[in-house]
């Protein structure tokens, strides 16, 4: 059903859908395995229809629908060789009379799946009937698309749980949650709840019976009551023949009218173009997007009015960069630079970045989401400060489901001028890299939430690359500290974090304040500093609090929360 049957406890499935699907799933499937050279275990994720007079897309996991051209056609073995190079999972053919050997062959060489469909069944019902399969297993989102939603379908999720008398959700192909009723007063369950606040459907066992029922129904499929679940009326959505999704009702009390089902049919067809719309957005027009922003980052690319117009930019109007990353690596100033240098783990990167898309293309279709470097952005046209801040807390709370709760998110100022793009990246990377050491669970930074620690990393920075401006004196200090296991170093800081109060500081320090002052005494005498001098402690307080990061953090996390 359109929820888990056990919210208290849901365990999402990790299995992968696979070509098994595909060979033994006859009722549904449209197509039959001809060969399939690294066996059924292959995981397959939706479908691409390619026409060989264009481009062939990288879509890893997908299964081809090679039309317009038969097996005996020379471009056939090439577009072959192709799909196994750009990661296909499958190619589906028509046979038409001809001898696929010599095409079978080529696919064993080449190591890819080929499926045949039925010469008489036309092309999109094969792919209908392909991705249908593959939706009542949970895996019908084609080539990587994510989940549509707006505020029409929210607004139509309304009207319609209002119209019906029960909470309403809808969902995509991959079973998630796109959309749902927020009337007040109508029936509701603890199970759709979880789903809402998830917006994710769990897969367990029975759901798969009831999705292959909505998606193969023309009308309303109604399920009755089972556990805390309450009596659910769903139908499929579709464009022509071609599912993209699903629509849930909970029934109320009295049970469903003939209305009342009329209604969902309706409400289903008023969905479609929604979610066909993100369906149909080109790839290549995403990439585009996608590469555009890249780009602009590294200030590089079409000029900025281009690359504004490119990215949906209006002239004058206000606009947000937001920006994420997953946890910091490690402790300590030098593994965050080291972060900032080398950049994050790719593949957790790229999951971040593909968790961002799939939300913002349910909340902000308008949004650019790209990773780069150690963080994923999101450039939001049209928004200023607060509705920025609104979206990072948002997308933070849904990239920490998957990425766990040492993800963070900043959120830059409002410009207007794509041409300041450099420090438009320049202020998320400073707020990021400043709230590295936080701890887990805070909400998205923005610059002046952590202005004072920017100022002091960029002088970091300034010591960091220019090694003469450091104090040797400090220097020493330090080198005395690692050698000797004094303790002077922290005895400095916490006297300069106590503005100078020695009864303050040794509290800190646990130690007497006598103990604390015999210190002081012994850093002038040994190393030359001097902390009277104005100057001389301002410098000193800061290379010591770069070299002291895990003291620093503690602070940070000890102290209030932002706002």
């Amino acid at each position: 059903m359109s929820d888990p049957t056990t919210p208290t406890t849901p365990q999402e499935s990790t299995d992968p859908v696979t070509l098994r699907v595909l060979a033994q799933d006859v009722d549904v499937s449209p197509v039959r395995v001809l060969v399939a050279p690294e066996g059924l275990d292959v995981r397959v994720s939706g479908t691409v229809i390619h026409d060989p007079e264009e481009p062939m897309p990288h879509s890893p996991a997908a299964v081809l629908l090679l039309v317009g051209v038969g097996l005996a056609d020379s471009r056939a073995r090439e577009v072959l060789r192709q799909a196994a190079e750009r990661e296909f999972a499958a190619v589906v053919v028509k046979r038409r009379g001809h001898d696929p050997e010599p095409f079978v062959e080529e696919a064993r060489a080449c190591g890819i799946a080929v499926l045949t469909a039925d010469d008489a069944m036309p092309w999109r019902n094969v792919d209908a009937g392909v991705s249908c399969a593959l939706a009542a297993h949970g895996s019908g989102a084609p080539t990587g698309s994510a989940p549509a939603g707006g505020e029409e379908l929210f607004a139509l999720a309304d009207a319609l749980a209002a119209a019906v008398g029960g909470s309403v959700a809808i969902e995509d192909l991959d079973q998630n949650v796109v959309a749902y009723s927020k009337v007040a007063g109508v029936r509701i369950d603890s199970v759709r709840e979880w789903g809402i606040l998830h917006r994710r459907v769990p897969d367990v066992p029975e759901q798969r019976r009831q999705y292959r029922q909505v998606l193969a129904a023309t009308g309303a499929v109604r399920f009755p009551a089972m556990g805390d679940e309450l009596p659910r009326a769903a139908v499929a959505i579709r464009a022509g023949a071609l599912p993209l999704g699903t629509l849930w009702a909970i029934e109320p009390e009295e049970g469903l009218s003939g209305d009342a089902a009329l209604q969902l049919l309706d409400a289903a067809r008023f969905a479609a173009p929604h979610l066909l719309r993100a369906l149909n957005l080109p790839e290549a027009e995403r990439r585009m997007r996608r590469d555009t922003l890249r780009a602009v980052l590294h200030r590089s690319g079409p000029p900025a009015d281009e690359a504004a117009d490119l990215l949906g930019l209006r002239p004058g109007v206000e606009f947000c960069l937001t920006a994420f990353a997953p946890a910091a690596p490690g402790p300590g100033p030098a593994a965050a630079r080291e972060a900032a240098t080398t950049g994050a783990d790719s593949a957790l990167l790229t999951h971040v970045e593909w968790v961002l898309m799939r939300h913002c293309a349910a909340h902000r279709a308008t949004a650019t989401v790209a990773a780069d470097g150690n963080a994923v952005y999101v450039l939001l046209p049209a928004t200023g400060h607060a509705a920025g801040r609104r979206f990072a807390d948002s997308a933070l709370a849904v990239v920490r489901r998957s990425a766990g709760d040492g993800a963070r998110a900043a959120v830059s100022r409002p410009y207007t001028d794509l041409a300041q793009s450099a420090a438009l990246r320049r202020e998320t990377d400073g707020i990021l890299r400043a709230t590295a050491h936080e701890a887990p669970g805070q909400p998205a930074a923005a610059t002046s939430d952590v202005r004072h620690r920017i100022l002091l990393d960029r002088l970091g920075d300034e010591l960091e690359r220019d090694a003469w401006l450091r104090l040797s004196e400090v220097d020493a200090l330090l080198a005395h500290d690692r050698a000797q296991g004094t303790d002077y170093g922290t005895t400095a800081i916490a006297w300069l974090d106590a503005t100078g109060d020695v009864a303050s500081a040794a509290a800190r320090l646990k130690v007497h304040p006598n103990t604390l002052r015999h210190r002081l005494r012994r850093i002038h005498e040994l190393f030359r500093i001097d902390l009277d001098d104005p100057d001389m402690r301002l410098a000193a307080w800061l290379e010591l609090r770069r070299a002291a990061p895990s003291d620093r953090s503690h602070r940070r996390a000890a102290g209030p929360g932002r706002p």
